[in-house]
């Protein structure tokens, strides 16, 4: 570990209590100077570390730091946690990352991102310090392209789950896999997959999701769609809770696609069902009702004409 790491570490394991700059420095052995350097440092890094004259330095209780040693105090898995503090997109990164052959599970973690993705090329929204932009990188053993839908489906409901359990809300899904609160989006969900050509099968999976933590300004062409879990500044949890929970919840689910729960669950949490929405056909808009979800995900719709459709991919629109 370096000399930051070592001392993040030491003010994590005493988060709320204040450390000299000189016990630190015992320690670690080093001098009070290089302690604080290296505080600054962390400071500018994104850490919040108050410090004060003649007590020392301490990280508050409600700090919503992003922190390694956090995350992996509450995973029940030996996840590899990558955490930068700024990133192009944590997508972009993890399939950059693939060529290094990381594990399953290697999760990448980032502060913010500068051009965050999501589907079709869209953007979206990545403030820094207010949200949790995150990759996890899939190694399935037996998965065929034409089942990747299970995917995106078994992650809305990790993460939807995820965010009712340690943030006590009741989310719902909007097919295929955006997370509503409060008729607000909060969270989206990117599937990037590596395929073998030959075989039909997945090599590789990239998993992004983007949460709204607590992002309390939006720029004006969201401010009417996008939401957040919370609308204050000082929250009852922290992020590194929240990340935690959705790796685990992801890891447990992706060993039992085929588990007739995850689907009940996932239409159970339907944002969709009994509303009028606006679906594409050859580039036509057709208005119609959502009637259920069924059983393959595959949302079902009856058209102004009573003529019930099953809708495999493509947008859903609704009012506002």
């Amino acid at each position: 570990m370096t000399t930051k790491e070592k001392i993040i570490s030491m003010l994590e394991e005493n988060k709320g209590s204040y450390l000299s700059g000189e016990d630190i420095g015992i320690q670690l052995n080093i001098s009070r100077a290089a302690v604080s350097k290296a505080i600054k440092e962390l400071k500018n890094n994104g850490y919040t570390i108050d410090s004060v004259n003649r007590k020392g330095h301490c990280i508050p209780h409600k700090s919503n730091t992003l922190s390694l040693i956090e995350i992996k105090k509450n995973l029940k898995y030996n996840n590899d946690i990558i955490i930068k503090d700024s990133v192009f997109s944590t997508n972009s990164e993890g399939k950059n990352y693939l060529v290094n052959n990381p594990e399953h599970g290697t999760v990448i973690v980032a502060n913010e991102q500068t051009n965050g993705r999501g589907r079709k090329g869209r953007s979206f929204f990545s403030p820094k310090n207010t949200g949790i932009y995150m990759s996890i990188i899939l190694k399935p053993k037996t998965l065929l392209l034409e089942n990747s839908f299970k995917i995106t489906i078994a992650t809305a409901v990790a993460v939807s789950n995820a965010i009712d359990e340690i943030c006590n809300k009741d989310t719902q899904i909007k097919w295929v896999n955006d997370i509503f609160l409060n008729n607000k989006k909060i969270c989206g969900i990117l599937t990037e997959a590596i395929t073998d050509f030959e075989s039909g099968s997945i090599e590789n999976i990239v998993l992004g999701i983007g949460v709204n933590f607590n992002t309390l300004n939006f720029p004006e062409n969201l401010s009417h769609t996008a939401g957040s879990i919370f609308l204050e500044d000082i929250t009852p949890i922290n992020r590194n809770q929240l990340i935690s929970k959705i790796i685990n919840n992801l890891m447990d689910i992706i060993e039992n696609l085929d588990d007739s729960e995850i689907i009940k669950i996932y239409r159970n949490k339907s944002f969709l069902i009994g509303r009028d929405i606006i679906y594409y056909e050859k580039n036509s808009p057709i208005q119609g009702v959502v009637i259920d979800i069924d059983d393959n995900g595959h949302l079902i719709v009856q058209d102004s004409n009573k003529i019930i459709k099953v809708l495999k991919s493509g947008e859903v629109n609704f009012k506002w």
